[in-house]
């Protein structure tokens, strides 16, 4: 193979890298995830606002935070690479979140979507100490959170979902955003916390 053609192959692996990355984003996975929650758990539209609610809180309000901060250039960018800048940004999240959960709470909203929220919560917390001393991949972290939390709600038929992780993975090793080692670090915070989802929250 050719110089230009390896670059070409390279750079059209970085292109599927981060078209991954974009796609699989923690913000659009804990959006979907809490809708689909909500609206199982309502058996219809009536989970709609409580899921709704719980994305603005969860989601929306913290992406748009840190969209906000890397065009003021505090952060490097939205995938907040550099670690030190990681737990701010993280702690913000938890305030909303919890903002969030209040209102919630107070709308009687279904415990299957509080439960994902506070789910969403301990997975902040876990990867808001770690950061202290390492960067876990959150990428991964929420892509087997959300896959794991498919399973439990819908069955074998969500199988297929698995394979969202491992291309999750590969693609931040590929980006160069995290080592193996950070990305199954990541995995392994994402199934503890999608664990929890299914046996205190789907099981219910």
């Amino acid at each position: 193979m050719t110089a230009s053609g390896t670059a070409r192959e390279r750079s059209a692996g970085r292109s599927l890298a981060a078209a991954i990355s974009g796609v699989f984003a923690p913000a659009i996975l804990v959006s979907v995830f809490l809708l689909v929650a909500a609206v199982r758990s309502a058996g219809g539209p009536g989970g709609i606002l409580p899921g709704a609610i719980a994305v603005v809180f969860t989601a929306a309000l913290p992406f748009a935070g840190v969209l906000l901060l890397v065009h003021s250039g505090r952060l490097v960018d939205h995938h907040i690479s550099d670690r030190r800048q990681r737990g701010p940004a993280l702690a913000a999240t938890l305030v909303s979140i919890g903002v969030g959960l209040l209102l919630l709470t107070l709308l009687h909203a279904p415990w299957a979507v509080i439960g994902t929220v506070l789910c969403t919560v301990g997975g902040v917390v876990v990867v808001l100490v770690v950061n202290l001393w390492w960067k876990p991949s959150a990428h991964s972290a929420v892509a087997v959170f959300f896959v794991v939390g498919i399973v439990a709600l819908f069955g074998p038929k969500a199988a297929p979902l698995l394979l969202v992780p491992p291309a999750v993975g590969w693609s931040r090793v590929r980006l160069r955003a995290h080592t193996s080692g950070q990305v199954w670090a990541g995995c392994l915070v994402g199934a503890v916390i999608g664990a929890a989802f299914a046996v205190f929250v789907a099981g219910r």
